[in-house]
């Protein structure tokens, strides 16, 4: 149960809640750094998160990285990295493209 009786909510939750806030905001300010280096530089910036994503696959793929994780959890973690680099240059090129189109 999230709330008690009296609308506030249970400590613990309150714990996650606070962690999730915090994830929110590191992502927020990454997200408008990455935009302003695509702006900036989008063929280097894009070319920086292809080496990364190719990084990634390397050591989620063998067991030098997460160590602590078995095989199919390290694939699952590297497949949910990739994915999200590759997204995050996707949703960088949509916000960028609206913004050319809207100053025409």
């Amino acid at each position: 149960m999230a709330e008690d009786d009296s609308g506030a909510v249970d400590p613990a939750r309150a714990v996650e809640m606070r962690l999730r806030a915090r994830l929110a905001v590191v992502e927020r300010a990454a997200w408008f750094g990455f935009v302003q280096a695509m702006r900036a530089q989008p063929e280097a910036t894009q070319a920086f998160i292809e080496a990364e994503r190719a990084r990634c696959r390397a050591g989620f793929g063998g067991d030098a990285w997460a160590r602590d994780l078995t095989a199919a959890e390290r694939a699952l973690l590297g497949a949910e990295v990739d994915s999200g680099l590759a997204q995050l240059v996707a949703d960088a090129r949509a916000e960028i493209g609206t913004e050319i189109d809207q100053e025409a």
